[in-house]
């Protein structure tokens, strides 16, 4: 259920985000730029840690106060989160 709701969310910022990153010529970095920012606040945050600062999912839970298992969590659905959102970016031609 939780998740569903992040998922919700991340579709919402999705779209306020379409025009967003002009900048960035490359469409697929483009998507990849789009899709980061709309995560949830929680799994952009666990994302960035694991993927931009190379912190380990221990280091992750320490840094946030959650379960090991929890910080994991986050990650495998923010991964998801972000796969999904570049196909639906795709298909949709932005």
């Amino acid at each position: 259920m939780i998740q569903r709701i992040a998922m919700w969310q991340q579709r919402r910022k999705e779209a306020r985000l379409r025009d967003a990153f002009p900048e960035v010529e490359d469409p697929h970095l483009r998507r990849m730029h789009r899709a980061v920012a709309s995560l949830p606040a929680l799994h952009h945050e666990v994302f960035r840690l694991a993927r931009f600062e190379d912190l380990t999912t221990d280091e992750i839970a320490a840094r946030l106060s959650l379960s090991r298992r929890q910080a994991h969590r986050h990650f495998v659905y923010a991964l998801l989160m972000l796969v999904r959102s570049m196909q639906r970016q795709e298909r949709e031609g932005w």
